[in-house]
């Protein structure tokens, strides 16, 4: 017999200090705290936190005209492997469908979890950004990925 997973509420998010840890414990290279609430107070940016009862994940898009890119995703380690961050992108991409918007994101070459679950859900790589992510080695690349609303 599975385990059940509790039932997760994706809504609009609004800045919470949760935000800062989440993103703490679940990047290798976080972004700072001042970076993440900048994203609060721009209408450019639109972020969405799923709950399972509390803030496990969030999403944080920028959308210009018909584009919208995937800036940051996250789920915290212990959540990780039960279809939250899967949730959250199937939120971004409804929005996407609707506003008739391509969805954009970047992703490490080594982070191939991401990876295999953005083609899953209809992404194409479509080039890379050499050097662009830090590692602990140096640098690695970004793999740039495109989803087309109607395709």
């Amino acid at each position: 017999m599975e385990a059940s997973v509790p039932a997760a509420l994706i809504k609009p998010l609004e800045w919470q200090q949760a935000i800062v840890e989440i993103e703490q414990q679940g990047q290798d290279y976080p972004w700072t705290e001042a970076v993440l609430r900048s994203c609060f107070d721009d209408a450019h940016y639109e972020s969405w936190g799923i709950y399972v009862p509390q803030l496990c994940g969030f999403v944080i898009t920028h959308s210009i005209l018909d584009e919208r890119t995937i800036m940051n995703i996250v789920v915290h380690p212990n959540e990780r492997g039960k279809g939250y961050g899967r949730e959250l992108v199937s939120v971004v991409k409804a929005i996407a469908q609707e506003q008739q918007q391509s969805l954009w994101l970047e992703v490490r070459s080594s982070n191939t979890v991401a990876q295999s679950l953005y083609q899953a859900m209809g992404f194409s790589v479509v080039g890379q950004r050499p050097n662009y992510y830090q590692t602990a080695d140096g640098s690695e690349t970004a793999i740039i990925m495109q989803w087309m609303a109607g395709h």
